[in-house]
């Protein structure tokens, strides 16, 4: 989260104006992200968070808004969007797609240890469960049609030893996919970084930011939260605890089938790959500008994930 969208304290109060809110009492812009502005907002009702989303056309959002608005009837603690007093929930304010949603307690963690591994791999799997019956089925606008994309735009730009991992990676995974098509899919968050989590002590109290969500491979989510989750970023090396702990929590909720496990190793890499990529692109796209370069996540950290996991990678067997 971030802010690139100024509000005044005017616009806030018209915005306020409009949702059974209450008076305004205070407003924060939130520091952190890359993708949305965000504000924390205090009114005489409650505390909430205002979103304006700086990628996203106003057709687009509200994909996002009915996969939160379905997680949340299915019993999740999720941010769904208010609605305000014209019966609406998405609204414009300076030019941006705005929504607010409720501010849950409890803060992002600093870190992850087995215990907040085995909570999020039990919520996962019945987020998955959950994601089965959404019924609109978007692709992700960072999937397999992106990222060859953009690795061929971005390739020119790298070591050449940098070059051959990512498009030998994104090749290995083409053969791979070509062979099994059929592998299981859901609506997935697409971004479970933990800092996308709330924790109050040892108790998960929200996911948020379902702003990648699409429908996409179980694995594969499950492969992007492993490798955040559960993963030393000096080294790209697994935590073999917290491995451990997340996935068997993780399938005792579901089960994998046959050919997810075979999936599994090419999983991990080209969950790796996405946001090693990503954040290449983001990294360059900003290199002329300090201000904007100093809010991006370091690339290095996916690349040296995605090495370990084609070093080595731990099967599914033993958990299942």
């Amino acid at each position: 989260m971030a802010v690139y969208t100024s509000l005044s304290d005017s616009d806030m109060r018209a915005l306020v104006a409009d949702y059974y809110l209450g008076e305004l009492v205070s407003f924060q812009g939130i520091s952190g992200g890359v993708e949305n502005t965000n504000y924390f907002l205090t009114t005489t009702t409650g505390k909430y968070v205002v979103t304006l989303f700086e990628e996203f056309q106003p057709d687009e959002v509200p994909y996002f808004l009915d996969v939160v608005a379905h997680l949340k009837h299915k019993g999740f603690n999720v941010p769904a969007a208010l609605i305000d007093i014209h019966g609406e929930r998405l609204r414009e304010v300076n030019g941006r797609p705005t929504i607010i949603v409720d501010c849950f307690p409890g803060g992002e963690l600093k870190g992850t240890d087995e215990t907040s591994c085995r909570l999020m791999g039990e919520a996962l799997a019945k987020l998955h469960i959950a994601g089965e019956d959404f019924p609109v089925h978007r692709d992700s606008h960072r999937g397999v049609a992106w990222w060859h994309k953009t690795s061929k735009a971005i390739a020119n730009e790298l070591e050449p030893e940098q070059a051959q991992l990512l498009l030998s990676q994104i090749a290995e995974f083409d053969v791979f996919i070509a062979e099994y098509p059929d592998l299981p899919k859901t609506t997935i968050h697409g971004d479970l970084f933990f800092n996308n989590t709330l924790f109050e002590g040892n108790k998960l109290s929200a996911i948020i930011d379902f702003y990648n969500a699409c429908h996409s491979w179980v694995m594969y989510d499950l492969a992007i939260v492993v490798n955040d989750w559960c993963s030393d970023m000096k080294t790209g090396e697994l935590d073999k605890a917290k491995y451990k702990a997340l996935l068997k929590a993780y399938l005792h909720e579901r089960e994998a089938s046959p050919e997810e496990i075979l999936a599994w190793p090419y999983m991990l890499k080209i969950a790796a790959l996405r946001f090693w990529l990503s954040r290449l692109e983001a990294w360059h796209g900003a290199k002329h500008d300090p201000e904007r370069l100093a809010q991006q996540h370091d690339p290095l950290e996916f690349q040296r994930i995605l090495e370990a996991r084609v070093r080595h990678t731990p099967n599914l067997v033993e958990f299942q």
